[in-house]
């Protein structure tokens, strides 16, 4: 399997994080989803990332689809979502909100750091900074202090969460500093963050500024 994306992108290090937890093979081409967007076209008709290409050489786009792929190749036992359903919706519940607090920061600095001054929609900025405090309140409530979010074990709603948390707080420190430097507001979420981020499987698929 060859995983392409940088690992500054939220949803690439979600896959591999996944990938590194289920111990399976893969290699990992580093293009930019802007730099080399005429190469990333090549492996993903609409140009974004992560882009996964199977041993067979089916390509696999959207985080998402990736992980579900990921998932039923690991097998039930293996997987990183829970079997109880009340577990189950939690961790689903988490991992909406999760993602959209990273698809809201991506989406931020793109409003703000590579369009032209003279275009930035100051309304449409307002908005989704409201969605990006609003999201980090919702995952601060609803994480403990303490453990995993679903159980004794580690869900892909820890997965969500933790990459989010670590891209927002290495590329917004302009208006989430709190999350970076002291964790005062969001203390919960910076300890769970804190505690993923030790793993291994989360250290092999580390957060880089390129």
């Amino acid at each position: 399997m060859i995983l392409t994306g940088q690992l500054d992108s939220p949803f690439v290090r979600r896959v591999a994080i996944a990938l590194n937890i289920y111990r399976i093979p893969y290699e990992h081409n580093v293009i930019s989803a802007y730099g080399d967007f005429s190469e990333l076209l090549t492996f993903n008709p609409l140009g974004k990332v992560p882009a996964l290409k199977l041993d067979d050489g089916t390509m696999l786009a959207d985080s998402s689809l990736i992980l579900d792929y990921l998932d039923r190749l690991a097998g039930l036992e293996e997987s990183l979502w829970p079997f109880a359903l009340p577990a189950r919706a939690k961790a689903l519940a988490h991992v909406g909100v999760a993602v959209g607090l990273a698809e809201k920061a991506v989406e931020f600095r793109t409003e703000t750091v590579r369009r032209p001054t003279d275009k930035i929609d100051r309304p449409r900025i307002e908005r989704v900074l409201a969605q990006i405090s609003s999201a980090l309140m919702w995952l601060e409530s609803h994480t403990s202090v303490n453990g995993f979010i679903a159980g004794e074990d580690i869900t892909h709603a820890d997965i969500a969460s933790a990459v989010a948390v670590t891209f927002v707080a290495n590329k917004n420190p302009e208006h989430l500093a709190q999350v970076k430097e002291t964790g005062e507001g969001y203390k919960n979420l910076v300890a769970h963050t804190g505690r993923c981020e030790a793993l291994e499987e989360f250290k092999a698929a580390a957060f880089m500024d390129y």
